[in-house]
């Protein structure tokens, strides 16, 4: 459909079906997801680092914001490649990285040992069959907040549009065989890995898994060298990541400030204006980063408000209403039928769904999406309201501390 419509952005799809109201949807929640999430890739950025260099926390004074400045320099660099098309090669190398990441954990974790280890339940987990009550409300939102990382795991749906166009992919006509392998990829590894660490630690395995597990963080050695390794594979990947948040964020920007620039022209007086147009992005990130006090928390409300629109209540509407227009031939082939007009932007649309009429699959993808809204926010108010989820709000450190209860 985003090819259809010559769109290579969320926010220009929904522009060119629904007018300012799509654009503005679509600037919402995707773009409003890239921006909150900046700072938490600073964090896991700033994290991986110290625990390659200075895992024992003897370093800048232990201070985690001390270490976010440290990478945001690096960070911002990674913006400064433009355009997704130019993180083809450096997709190989975070998945190289992830693959490194999984075999080290599993390393660790088999030869680790958690004595007070607690045994999963095959739906949800021990707790929330407790009668204490105050065990059993967080145990339910623990289950919740599971729920909501799996929502928001899946990577690609926040960029179909950006993703299936010429500039990224050699033949956007193969864009649903990604979708495809990508997907099942995803599923096999959170599966085998996640049976595995809970079957070795029990249930209550903290995230990251370097924060080993609930009422034990010291499980994971961290000043063992494979950890170290770990977590430089870890940088590497994390930083990978934050290029993928923020470059078509930074884009944002710079068609908000320059919509004329040449995306192309890499000279040195159109590098520096290009930086200075992707500026707000490392600021904003830095200071959200510095300044709120639980990211984690705030990732939880930004998962509920976003995710869901984003990966598929907005898209199921915009669907919704390019079927208003179709043609009796196009309904009744569904989106197999935009694929006509074979010109270089290969008329890509809901081709994968073709086994699943167009009027069905609009209404389950919408009914999906408000059930896994509800879900996220019910997570994200209970990480706010019970203390031992919500963790210690921190602002500052050291002899600048703002915030520490």
């Amino acid at each position: 459909m985003s090819q259809s419509h010559d769109a290579n952005n969320m926010p220009a799809l929904g522009l060119k079906i629904r007018g300012t109201t799509g654009y503005s949807i679509g600037l919402l929640v995707q773009q409003g997801n890239f921006l909150l999430y900046l700072p938490v890739a600073l964090l896991c950025v700033a994290n991986a680092l110290q625990g390659t260099i200075d895992p024992n926390n003897s370093m800048l004074d232990g201070c985690a914001d001390y270490w976010i400045f440290t990478v945001a320099a690096i960070c911002f660099l990674t913006t400064q490649l433009r355009d997704l098309s130019n993180v083809n090669l450096l997709s190989y190398v975070s998945l190289a990285c992830v693959v490194a990441v999984i075999i080290l954990a599993m390393q660790i974790v088999s030869s680790t040992q958690n004595e007070d280890k607690k045994d999963a339940s095959l739906f949800g987990n021990p707790d929330m069959n407790s009668s204490d009550d105050e065990d059993k409300t967080k145990a339910w939102t623990n289950f919740m907040l599971g729920l909501s990382m799996c929502a928001w795991s899946y990577v690609p749906s926040f960029l179909t549009a950006e993703l299936c166009n010429s500039r990224v992919m050699e033949n956007p006509k193969d864009f649903p065989k990604a979708i495809y392998l990508s997907a099942a990829l995803n599923v096999v590894v959170f599966l085998s890995i996640g049976v595995y660490v809970v079957s070795q630690w029990g249930w209550k395995v903290e995230d990251p898994l370097m924060f080993g597990v609930d009422g034990n963080m010291f499980l994971w050695p961290s000043d063992d060298v494979r950890s170290q390794v770990l977590n430089f594979f870890w940088l590497v990947a994390c930083l990978i990541s934050y290029a993928l948040d923020s470059i078509p964020l930074g884009r944002q920007f710079q068609r908000y400030f320059n919509p004329n620039f040449d995306i192309d022209d890499f000279g040195v007086f159109a590098c520096l204006k290009y930086m200075l147009y992707t500026s707000p992005t490392i600021i904003l990130g830095v200071l959200m980063a510095v300044f709120i006090p639980s990211l984690f928390c705030m990732l939880a409300v930004a998962t509920a408000l976003t995710v869901p629109f984003a990966n598929m209540i907005f898209p199921a509407w915009l669907y919704k209403c390019e079927a208003r227009n179709a043609t009796d031939l196009e309904k009744r082939d569904g989106a197999q039928a935009l694929l006509e007009d074979g010109d270089d932007n290969i008329r890509l649309s809901l081709k994968f769904t073709r086994r699943l009429p167009l009027e069905w699959a609009i209404p389950v993808v919408s009914f999906c999406g408000w059930l896994v809204f509800l879900v996220c926010t019910a997570g994200a108010v209970g990480k706010l309201a019970i203390a031992d989820l919500r963790g210690p709000l921190v602002v500052g450190c050291g002899s600048w501390e703002i915030l520490n209860k």
